[in-house]
């Protein structure tokens, strides 16, 4: 029965009932003859496609033939993207080294993925296979893919991207995608980890990154290392927004699925595509604390190194003008300073057409009127920019109008909770200036060491008194006072 079996599946009907169940996902496919061993392996954008071509074209080339006359059956493994496909491939030839593999195999043409030898190494790609030290996988069949796979493996693992350790941290240490070992040497144990992770993914076989990681954040749990777990949850969640924003096919230069800054390029006439978003708001409640926000957006996804808190200290009444004035200014100032990592690709102001050209006439007085500047209105949201005279009003359901709302009320959020932070401490002060025997300094390691007015009002006056520069006595006036006033 099994050797009937295998002669139908052998046959081109039998193989097609195997083609015609498979799906339209990527993977990779195992040829086997007779005896099961397997003769070819190969991956595919569609399974279903790819695996169906020979059949459809046995006679297009001498190997192809020879190949198909010994295939009696066909398994195959899907995974969620073609570069896990692409991965996985290498993995299954290396492991079973298929004889119609053989030359893939000898061909020093086709690209490696290297891990260099270095005490912090890096990866990248090479078609050199005997570089001294360094480790190498692969071959791989498809060289782009291969690109966007080293691109992905230093998007979710911080370690080190440049080809010589600079002597200052780099713009990957300010957006979290590189741990700094150029100026934190310490950080060698840790790196050691990082990379001995990519080896395990790229030497066990797994049919996707998120299957590995998610057995990695499981084991991790389950043996208590709890900071271990929560690591890969976070990998987990940034490969996850990854695989939902993968580029759209006719558009290469959006990256991975970039169509809301692919869109607002065309809208604004940009030169090139708006990676790095930054944008302003402020908040005061009758001219009281006021406070403005910055925050950053890269590559359409919060990016919190870039987010800063402005005290208003020019501005002494309402005046939403004056403001984002004085913290657009101190922006600029931070970037010619140096303090600021990066230039953005563009500027947003949560306003009409006056916040706009407030806006406007602070980069001109700073000398940078070339970065792009838009504002985007409360009512009706239309966008102001300085290049057209009218608004522009983008359709409800655009992505470029989603990204531009997800950033300004991130934007809003931020100012809105400093400033609350803010009236919060201010309330604090004015509680503890009513206690005997505080000044200024006991007032500061009071805050340092309570998280709250209400966590001080619950401590016993010894647990006042452990701190260094509080006496007794004080302990004692401090618990007396907010008896009195509970």
């Amino acid at each position: 029965m099994m050797e009937e079996r295998k002669r139908k599946a052998g046959s081109p009907s039998g193989l097609r009932a195997i083609v015609d169940k498979l799906p339209l996902t990527p993977g990779v496919y195992l040829m086997k003859n007779e005896a099961g061993e397997i003769l070819y392996i190969g991956k595919a954008k569609a399974l279903k496609k790819r695996v169906g071509s020979y059949l459809t074209n046995r006679g297009a080339l001498p190997k192809v033939t020879i190949l198909m006359a010994q295939v009696r059956d066909i398994d195959h493994i899907d995974t969620p993207t073609e570069v896990d496909a692409l991965l996985l491939e290498a993995h299954l030839i290396r492991k079973y080294q298929p004889k119609y593999n053989q030359e893939l195999k000898d061909d020093k043409s086709y690209p490696l993925l290297k891990i260099t030898r270095e005490k912090f190494p890096r990866i990248s790609m090479t078609r050199q296979r005997n570089e001294r030290g360094a480790v190498t996988y692969g071959p791989y069949t498809d060289a782009k893919l291969l690109r966007q796979a080293v691109d992905l493996i230093n998007s979710l693992f911080p370690i080190r991207k440049c080809l010589v350790l600079p002597k200052c941290a780099c713009l990957y240490y300010h957006i979290g995608q590189c741990v700094a070992p150029c100026i934190k040497p310490e950080v060698k144990p840790a790196y050691d980890r990082l990379i001995g992770e990519i080896k395990k993914f790229l030497g066990g076989g797994k049919k996707s990154f998120m299957e590995y990681l998610t057995e990695r954040m499981n084991r991790a749990s389950r043996e208590l290392r709890f900071e271990d777990a929560q690591f890969f949850k976070e990998q987990i969640e940034a490969l996850g927004q990854l695989q939902r924003k993968r580029f759209r096919p006719g558009h290469p230069e959006a990256g991975v699925g970039l169509s809301a800054s692919l869109e607002l390029k065309q809208v604004l006439q940009m030169e090139r595509l708006p990676s790095r978003i930054v944008c302003f708001d402020v908040s005061n409640i009758q001219g009281d604390e006021s406070v403005a926000s910055k925050v950053s957006f890269y590559r359409e996804l919060p990016d919190k190194w870039g987010y800063r808190r402005y005290k208003i200290k020019g501005v002494h009444a309402i005046n939403d003008y004056a403001m984002i004035a004085e913290a657009l200014t101190r922006m600029l100032k931070g970037i010619k300073d140096g303090r600021e990592s990066f230039i953005p690709d563009l500027i947003m102001i949560d306003g009409g057409r006056g916040h706009l050209n407030t806006a406007r006439r602070v980069l001109q007085k700073e000398a940078m009127e070339s970065v792009e500047l838009i504002s985007i209105a409360k009512r009706f949201e239309h966008i102001h920019s300085p290049k057209f005279s009218n608004e522009i009003a983008l359709e409800a359901g655009s992505p470029a109008l989603h990204l531009l709302r997800k950033v300004r009320d991130e934007a809003h959020r931020f100012a809105i909770t400093y400033h609350h932070l803010l009236k919060e401490r201010s309330l604090e002060k004015s509680v503890l200036d009513r206690v005997p025997g505080i000044g200024g300094k006991r007032k500061r390691l009071l805050l340092k060491h309570f998280d709250s007015i209400d966590t001080l009002k619950r401590a016993s006056p010894d647990e006042i008194a452990g701190i260094p520069g509080i006496d007794v006595k004080t302990a004692e006036n401090i618990a007396r006072f907010f008896a009195v006033n509970h």
